[in-house]
């Protein structure tokens, strides 16, 4: 991140240092601004607060912060007490698992690093989530079937889901080049080609909004790769049966 956002953090976690005393375990910089492609007045910087009690006079006293810090990029951030973190690897394995790989540690204690995350449950949430965008794509289809002036904005919608799980789903197989864009890594670890998802995700880089014609031809490849990889995920578990 760039200077003045680096001093941001560094008073922000100052400040509820101040505010939280003890019962603040850890602060964890994680998204944009771990990865390394935060871009200052676009990206929002995103923070993890671990608690040991997340009663309401914490949550009170971290709303009066991130009251004062909004307006200079910082997001309202999770909070989680020690049960809760402990407790919740197998119901947000991807989103543990994101932070897990791209995380920096602002203070307190190191509570990310040595995570167990279970290949299990990360399978069965990265399958979950392809089927779920898949049902949004045929909602969009239905609601607008002439591409009427909600469907841009929905397809852009289900670009930003499918992103975040085709990033994710590289985990499956963590011997693939992470070097790789997402889905040159997907392509490779499923062996399937995707260029209707090479499609979305550069509509969602900005360009000329596409023509009907193009909708018309791009949807029906789309939809198939989604449902394809949902299929792929759900025989990978049953393979390990």
């Amino acid at each position: 991140m760039d200077e003045k956002t680096e001093k941001l953090l560094r008073g922000f976690s100052g400040a509820l240092q101040k505010e939280l005393g003890e019962n603040l375990r850890a602060l964890i910089l994680y998204g944009s601004g771990a990865r390394g492609d935060f871009i200052p007045g676009r990206s929002d910087v995103n923070l993890l607060v671990v608690v040991r009690e997340a009663d309401c006079g914490a949550l009170f006293g971290i709303g009066k912060l991130v009251r004062k810090y909004r307006s200079k990029g910082f997001a309202t951030p999770a909070v989680a007490d020690l049960e809760y973190w402990e407790n919740s690897l197998d119901v947000f394995p991807i989103e543990f698992a994101e932070i897990q790989r791209h995380h920096r540690l602002v203070f307190g204690e190191d509570l990310i690093t040595g995570l167990k995350i279970s290949r299990d449950h990360l399978r069965l949430q990265l399958e979950r989530e392809f089927k779920q965008n898949l049902l949004w794509l045929r909602e969009l289809l239905i609601e607008h079937p002439d591409f009427s002036r909600g469907f841009y904005p929905g397809l852009l919608n289900a670009g930003r889901s499918l992103y975040t799980h085709l990033q994710a789903l590289s985990l499956l197989s963590p011997e693939v080049d992470l070097g790789l864009e997402p889905v040159a890594r997907v392509e490779k670890v499923s062996g399937t080609t995707l260029p209707g998802l090479r499609w979305l995700l550069r509509q969602r880089q900005g360009g000329n909004k596409p023509k009907k014609s193009e909708l018309r031809k791009m949807l029906p490849g789309l939809m198939e790769e989604v449902n394809g990889l949902a299929r792929w995920i759900d025989r990978a578990g049953k393979r390990k049966q």
